[in-house]
């Protein structure tokens, strides 16, 4: 019995520890960097850390005053700052080779009916020094 319940624990600890290791860790999240901008190539959408995360997000030739926060691990909401800070949307980061990969795109079509034909789902933004 013990021998059975020593490797059910040991088996338990080998697969949590391949799952952490899958997960990955960052040194710092992306409001921590300083003297950068976050930009995807096209600059549709541009992040300053240094500036309490805010920046740009154009779509449909228009531009959104927004605010990025950071949350958790892994997930972030970017917030209107010209409209009482409402969500335009939320998803999730990772680091893609240096480079902030932000996917799982969910827009705020409740508020922001242009974005019912905003079918970004994903975007790269490149570390860019000011």
């Amino acid at each position: 019995m013990k021998k059975t319940l020593s490797l059910a624990v040991i088996a338990v600890l080998c697969v949590s520890m391949l799952l952490t290791a899958c997960t990955g860790t960052y040194d710092k999240k992306p409001d921590e960097y300083k003297k950068i901008r976050w930009a995807a190539p096209d600059y549709s959408f541009t992040i300053y850390p240094d500036k309490d995360c805010t920046g740009t997000y154009k779509f449909d030739n228009k531009i959104y005053n927004i605010k990025v926060e950071f949350e958790g691990a892994a997930s972030l909401i970017a917030r209107d700052t010209d409209n009482k800070d409402t969500r335009l949307f939320m998803g999730d980061w990772m680091y893609d080779d240096g480079n902030l990969y932000i996917y799982n795109i969910q827009f705020n079509t409740k508020d922001y009916k242009a974005f019912d034909e905003n079918y970004a789902e994903h975007v790269t933004l490149t570390k860019e020094k000011v």
